[in-house]
């Protein structure tokens, strides 16, 4: 396998074993998320986010940069606090908060670890090592947090509460390749795993903390980005590295029972009706309601939309993606599809030959961020008034943020 160029720089290239990794290519989630990239906890990715009026109430959005981590009050739109003892050309992964918000786990992947953020006292308070190349973690349940190699193709599991691997889950087919989780509470002890290598989703067993079967998805390419419709039932998978397209699943045989014919970043609506599948300049909105999984209408977006996140205001759902080709983010008219808005959210850093970018993207509370790497801020925007709050300085570089509602709970 060649080797994987620094993840906050490029975005994934899926095919022929070469992973060029990204920015929580969300979250996903968170993530992706996420999704980031989180998806149940993970990156964002699912875009499963609470909604409210965007007043102070006591939320922080946690910015990492290569040599400090910036606590952002967003009403403020100002730095409140910094994290820099130790940090010196750090470079950054998923941030996932525990479900109780108390402490916030982050891949940094230069000393190929996981940080412990205690969210009260804004200290590091463990490291703790994985394999290399971290992107991707996610947070199936209390009591771990899985962190994904992608040198490895291999979770590690680590104990929320005592801050040690546990175990440690091989998920790629060749022990290699960037990987992301997909969980939810309707798949009981059961995880899937895409890799960028492999042509299948694999099947995880979280309890014995094992791959326990693969469900082939072709002949060639990998998987990716992934997504699950609570309605429907069906898991959706990227199938990345060339060939184009969507697998969908059926999560209670995990048989094939449909295809779709693009592929993208996949973000879920607040009300789990439509998915979000971003492809390129296009954004496809899937219904995921019935097994039909029917395209339902679509947007045109140029400058490279990522990381979709979406707020409610005046029984209109609206759709935040910063834009990686362009210093801007994207305002989205979901129920007309059609692009509303455009707002300043300042530029990223993009290194020459790459192909392809992220930008990474979190909202909560009413607010939307994004990070600005080249000019060294965070964009912080008013989603019901859709207007920038602050470009908050930080450092250049920046690239990866999370918020923490003033409840504690990931918003």
């Amino acid at each position: 396998m060649e080797s994987l160029v620094k993840r906050r720089r490029f975005v994934q290239v899926m095919s022929g074993g070469l992973a060029v990794s990204i920015a929580g290519c969300s979250t996903e989630a968170q993530d992706e998320d996420p999704e980031n990239d989180s998806d149940s906890g993970q990156t964002q990715e699912n875009g499963e986010d609470t909604e409210t009026e965007t007043e102070s109430n006591g939320g922080v959005a946690y910015a990492f940069g290569p040599n400090t981590i910036a606590i952002i009050d967003p009403a403020e739109g100002e730095v409140v606090d910094e994290i820099t003892e130790g940090i010196d050309g750090y470079e950054w992964g998923d941030a996932v908060p525990t479900n109780d918000g108390s402490q916030l786990f982050v891949i940094e992947s230069t000393l190929s670890q996981v940080l412990v953020i205690d969210t009260e006292s804004h200290e590091i308070v463990s490291e703790v090592a994985m394999g290399p190349d971290g992107t991707h973690m996610y947070h199936p349940n209390d009591e771990e947090m899985w962190a994904h190699s992608d040198a490895e193709g291999t979770f590690y599991v680590i104990d929320t509460e005592s801050h040690e691997v546990i175990e440690t889950v091989v998920a790629g087919l060749e022990e290699e390749g960037h990987g992301k989780l997909l969980y939810h509470e309707d798949f009981g002890t059961t995880g899937y795993a895409t890799n960028v290598n492999d042509p299948a989703a694999h099947i995880i067993d979280l309890e014995a903390y094992e791959r326990s079967d693969s469900i082939e998805l072709g002949d060639e390419g990998g998987t990716h980005y992934k997504a699950y419709g609570p309605q429907n039932g069906l898991a959706y998978f990227e199938r990345s590295g060339g060939v184009g397209t969507t697998a969908v699943v059926d999560t209670e045989t995990d048989e094939v029972v449909d295809e779709l014919d693009f592929t993208g970043g996949m973000y879920l609506t607040p009300d789990e009706e439509l998915l979000g599948i971003i492809d390129e300049n296009e954004i496809h909105f899937v219904d995921v309601t019935t097994e039909d999984s029917e395209e339902v209408g679509s947007v045109e977006v140029e400058g490279g939309p990522d990381a979709l996140e979406y707020y409610e205001a005046d029984d209109t759902l609206y759709g935040f993606t910063a834009n990686t080709q362009e210093a801007t983010a994207t305002v989205i008219d979901i129920d007309a599809f059609e692009e509303v808005d455009r707002i300043d959210a300042g530029d990223i850093q993009r290194p020459e030959g790459a192909e392809f970018l992220h930008r990474s993207g979190v909202s909560g509370d009413g607010y939307f961020f994004t990070p600005a790497g080249a000019d060294g801020t965070v964009a912080v925007i008013d989603m019901e008034a859709q207007e920038l709050i602050e470009h908050v300085p930080v450092e250049e570089g920046v690239d990866t943020v999370q918020y923490l509602g003033g409840t504690g709970d990931e918003q």
